[in-house]
């Protein structure tokens, strides 16, 4: 008894290995490692991103790239700034910013969950396989070919142009997806 089992669990690690192997010669062969999702950061040029949230080409550009949850590039802009009210009647710059989180391998349900803490969402049609926009965050999330895209985009203080500006960047991402 104990030497089949043995042989049982000899024979099905030959085949776990097996297929691994598989795997690995897979992504060899056709040249890539599809486990590996492109960075956000590399779905649009500093170029796309100025025309497109109309800042000056000259203008400095911060960018950061995380990926502690989900891979995440953050843009910001500190010399284009406008005010706004922290705390009865206090005021303060708020500089233009722009993300962008991209998380591959998504499902529709998946999709549904991460668009439910909008307490605000309205659907947005024409943009990807599904999108929702908020205004509070203004954020736009969409589905588009297994990928999960949050655009975020803030240049001014005018809600709609943020809105626009923000739904031509995801038109832009789906370009390049």
């Amino acid at each position: 008894m104990k030497k089949s089992l043995v042989l049982i669990a000899i024979v099905l690690s030959v085949f776990a290995c097996g297929n691994s192997e598989k795997s690995n010669s897979d992504k060899i062969q056709d040249g890539s490692d599809k486990s590996r999702a492109q960075s956000p950061c590399e779905l649009l040029s500093e170029t796309e991103i100025k025309n497109t949230l109309s800042i000056p080409t000259e203008t400095e550009t911060s960018m950061k790239e995380k990926n502690t949850t989900f891979p995440t590039c953050f843009y910001k802009w500190e010399s284009i700034t406008w005010p706004y009210e922290v705390m009865n009647g206090h005021m303060a710059n708020y500089a233009a910013e722009m993300s962008i989180v991209q998380v591959s391998n998504i499902k529709e349900a998946q999709y549904k969950s991460s668009v439910s803490y909008y307490k605000d969402g309205e659907s947005v049609d024409d943009i990807g396989d599904m999108a929702t926009w908020s205004t509070k965050k203004t954020q736009l999330t969409f589905l588009y070919k297994g990928n999960l895209i949050h655009v975020h985009a803030r240049t001014s203080a005018d809600a709609d142009s943020n809105k626009t500006q923000t739904l031509a960047l995801a038109k832009l991402i789906i370009d390049k997806l």
